[in-house]
Formats: structure tokens, sequence, C-alpha cells
């Protein structure tokens, strides 16, 4: 009967061995799927950071006139878009008096547009740098009942009106005219 209990405890011993055995393989083949699986999602994030350094390109910038907008405040936004031209400003009846050679004044700059377009006139234009002249002036009299003008240096120092072949260029097409022969920039005060 000692025999039988020996072999039955080297039976059991073995078994225990076996057994531990499976569940030290199990658990190395587990951490190995684990460590598997964790080397992809590493990849991931080695993948995700180029993507952040990538730099958003700003949208060009409309000027958004309103009537609540002051003159000041528009002809320096204008100028800063376009820093070889300038935008004045004068009421509806100053176009009749350029037709007549007349010296004209621009209207007082500290007021807004709603207080001094037409009274049955209103709205808003929006001024990109892919407007035509001579559309952004007709805007001003449809819209506000004003007349606007676009001008600009000459590298002489004198200042000019747009007319003729310039009021069918764009206004970043004539800005960039402009800074090519040497007009000078940033004039409006």
């Amino acid at each position: 009967m000692a025999k039988t209990t020996t072999t039955k405890k080297a039976t059991s011993a073995a078994k225990k061995t076996t057994s531990v055995a499976k569940k030290t393989t199990s658990t190395k083949a587990t951490a190995a799927k684990k460590t598997t699986t964790a080397k992809p999602a590493a990849k991931k994030t080695t993948t995700a950071k180029p993507a952040a350094k990538k730099v958003a390109v700003p949208k060009a910038v409309e000027l958004s006139v309103t009537g609540n907008k002051k003159i000041e405040t528009l002809c320096k936004e204008f100028n800063k878009k376009f820093p070889c031209l300038q935008l004045c400003i004068f009421y509806s009846y100053a176009r009749d008096q350029v037709k007549k050679g007349e010296s004209i004044t621009p209207i007082d700059r500290s007021k807004t547009l709603a207080s001094v377009r037409r009274a049955n006139s209103g709205g808003d234009i929006s001024i990109s740098g892919n407007k035509k002249i001579k559309s952004l002036e007709k805007e001003f009299d449809t819209v506000f009942g004003l007349y606007a003008q676009v001008c600009y240096y000459t590298p002489e120092g004198r200042g000019v009106y747009t007319s003729g072949s310039s009021d069918d260029m764009t206004l970043s097409s004539f800005n960039e005219y402009c800074e090519k022969r040497g007009c000078p920039q940033n004039k409006w005060k």
C-alpha cells in the first residue's frame, strides 16, 4: 500500500506541475497577445502627431459694411486691406459737383453710414479683393445712396481717383498694380 500512496502522490505532483506549466504558458501567451495588440495602438499615436502639426490657413477676410459702421472705421479697415488704396465717401450730390468741375468735400468721418445715407436706403455691403472698383462704387450708391470713390496716390504724391480702365480692375489687382508702380502706402489719415 505504500507503493500506491507514493504513486498517487507522484501522479498528483505531476498533474500540479503540468497545471502550473499550462497556467504559465497561458499567461505568457496572453501577455504576448497584449503586447502584440498594444504595438498597433502605439503606431496610431505616432500617426496622429504629424496631423496635429498642420497649420490652418486663414481665409481671405471680407470687410462688412453696415449702417452702424463709422466712416472713419470703414476707411481705416479698407486701407489696411488695400494699403495703396483709399475709400472716399461723399454725399450723393457731390457727383453733380464733380461733373461741373467744382471741388467736393468728404463727409464727416466721425459719423455712421446710417446717419448720412439717403432716408429711403439701407442694407449691407461686403468688400472683398475680387470685387471690381466700379461695382463697389455702384453698390454704395445703390445701397446707401452715397457717392464713393476709390483713390490712390501716384509715386509723385498726387492724389487721384480711379476712372476708366482702372475701374474695371478688382481691388486686389489694382492695389498690386499700385504697389508695383511705387505708389505710397497707408496714406489714409
